[in-house]
């Protein structure tokens, strides 16, 4: 199961559908700035990053993604929210506090 999820999403266009159908809103809005900022497809920077990940993902990210599958009553939606959530992490908010003098 886990490699078929990963075989569709690092497919540039089975992983546009997947991210379409399965793919939290706000996860959607996200990878969809971010390739409009980058000037590709959804499709293709979605299968780009996530074969970064694949490529790259140390064992925490793995062991993280199964044990995500293994509590969840939909381990493939987990499987694809999982590795979605890794391959575009929320952006970092940073608030600046002045110091009292």
């Amino acid at each position: 199961m886990l490699g078929e999820i990963l075989g569709g999403l690092t497919d540039p266009m089975r992983a546009e559908e997947i991210l379409l159908f399965v793919g939290q809103p706000g996860m959607r809005e996200r990878v969809e700035e971010a390739a409009a900022k980058d000037g590709v497809p959804v499709g293709a920077l979605v299968a780009s990053k996530v074969r970064h990940l694949v490529d790259h993902g140390d064992e925490e990210v793995w062991l993280d993604l199964v044990g995500a599958m293994a509590g969840s009553p939909q381990p493939a939606a987990a499987a694809v929210e999982r590795v979605l959530a890794r391959a575009f992490p929320d952006p970092v908010r940073v608030r600046l506090t002045r110091r009292a003098s």
